[in-house]
């Protein structure tokens, strides 16, 4: 098996959209993208358009255990509901998860074992966003034709909704009162491990304020019991660790923490303890913090506190009412100076690459991998959540996430020198493959040429003038 690390494909279809109708059974215009993507990758070219093509045989072999890790996030944003296109924009859709699955299937034979997993943010009700985008009824499908394959929930709790007021429109103001509810989760069947990076963390360091990294405000300083100049640790599924292959299919948007949420991004869904995780430092730039780009007055900090205020027993309390009509704010490192949530995003990358299955952390890659970044509907401006729909038609693939993230950044528009998630990947940093210099862009269809709008929180990536 081999594969060359340094080709990405894109695929330009404009006016590509997501098949109706689950289980999305080929031929379908999304099916033969997906399939366009492989043959621009090289994958099993002596048999490309035969019925013995086994693209991913390339990366999967007879009975390996594959790893699917959809991009699921939210069915809400604070008090705006995502559904609909929005929905599509910011979550990924069962009719591109079904050709990868198909020929995952078809690679790993009878012996082997295909899991879709993801691990949410702690509010998603998964329930609201797998099964309208079709991903349930796709595995149905598939388990009912006999193949082993299952959808994964890697989280142990979720936090449900209850409240009295929700997203109540009056006086130009959202009024939101009530609580969000710890839940248990059955979990990863297989448990968990923590992977401990060490001195190889990308917050390794003297200069890292390792006691003022943060979490946002339910879990405020959770982080620092986990990082320290020698210990950077995570907790991660060993559904994950026991991987052969992993196929990650992150969706192409915008992000206010990181400029960017692409293949690189998308590993954040498969850690399952996520206020382990440092997303900013805290205070603004006067006091060596990136939690906000200014000082904060008092009426600002209560305001904050009270949009989740942490109670007993891991419940929280939510008391706002934002202006409808107001540009967002930056908290929680929302903005272009956070230099905190890019190393917990690169660290995570490592542990999947590096950590082998006993959660030991290992000089060369442990596992075979994939991503394809899924931009037929995009987003753009106040992204993830609150992303604004984009037609883009457009599939970016490959097998170094970095150079995968610079050929997506360059298609939004953006200069992936400016997003330091992706810089600071480049160079050998992450893989050796990593070299922006041997990168091979292959492209199938027009040129992309939609420029996207980038958070308010990130001017430098507006085109210059």
């Amino acid at each position: 098996m081999s594969v060359d690390s340094r080709r990405v494909a894109a695929v330009s279809r404009p006016g590509l959209a997501y098949v109706a109708g689950a289980p999305f059974d080929p031929p379908n215009p999304v099916y033969e993208a997906v399939e366009a993507m492989f043959r621009r990758l090289g994958l099993d070219a002596g048999r490309a358009g035969t019925p013995e093509w086994n693209p991913l045989g390339d990366l999967i072999a007879p009975g390996d255990r594959v790893v699917v890790k959809p991009n699921l996030v939210s069915s809400k944003n604070l008090h705006q509901k995502i559904t609909g296109e929005k929905l599509e924009a910011s979550s990924t859709h069962g009719s591109l998860l079904r050709p990868l699955l198909d020929y995952a299937l078809k690679a790993a034979g009878p012996r082997g074992q295909v899991r879709v997993i993801d691990s949410p943010v702690e509010g998603c009700e998964i329930e609201k966003v797998a099964g309208p985008l079709g991903i349930y009824a796709v595995i149905d499908h598939l388990r009912s034709k006999g193949h082993d394959v299952a959808f994964v929930d890697l989280r142990y709790f979720r936090m449900a909704p209850m409240f009295a007021l929700d997203d109540v429109r009056r006086l130009g103001r959202s009024w939101n009162l009530g609580l969000l509810v710890r839940r248990r989760l059955p979990g990863d069947p297989r448990g968990y491990r923590t992977v401990d990076l060490g001195t190889g963390s990308f917050f390794a360091g003297d200069a890292t304020p390792f006691g003022k990294l943060r979490f946002h405000r339910s879990h405020y300083e959770t982080p620092v019991a986990h990082h320290s100049l020698y210990r950077n640790e995570y907790s991660i599924p060993q559904t994950l660790l026991d991987a052969d292959v992993v196929i990650n299919t992150p969706k192409l948007k915008t992000h206010k923490k990181t400029g960017v949420t692409l293949a690189l991004k998308g590993v954040i869904g498969l850690t399952n303890e996520k206020y382990w995780l440092p997303h900013f430092t805290e205070g603004d730039p006067s006091v060596g913090g990136d939690e906000y780009d200014r000082p904060q007055a008092p009426g600002d900090v209560i305001e904050n506190k009270l949009s989740r205020y942490p109670l007993p027993g891991d419940h929280s309390l939510v008391a706002r009412a934002p202006r409808l009509d107001a540009p967002p704010k930056v908290l929680d490192g929302s903005w272009e100076g956070n230099q905190t949530l890019w190393r917990t995003v690169l660290d995570l990358n490592r542990v999947l690459f590096f950590a082998d299955r006993e959660g030991k952390v290992r000089g060369t890659p442990q596992r075979r991998y994939l991503t394809l970044v899924d931009g037929i509907v995009a987003g753009e401006g106040e992204g993830p959540l609150g992303a604004t729909p984009v037609r883009a038609g457009l599939l970016v693939g490959g097998f170094d996430p970095a150079l995968v993230d610079v050929v997506a950044a360059r298609a939004m528009g953006y200069d992936p020198m400016l997003i330091p998630m992706i810089r600071e990947a480049l160079g050998g940093a992450l893989l050796p493959s990593g070299e922006i210099a041997g990168l091979e862009r292959v492209l199938d269809g027009p040129e992309p040429a939609r420029a996207f709008k980038p958070p308010r929180s990130w001017p430098s990536l507006l085109p210059r003038t």
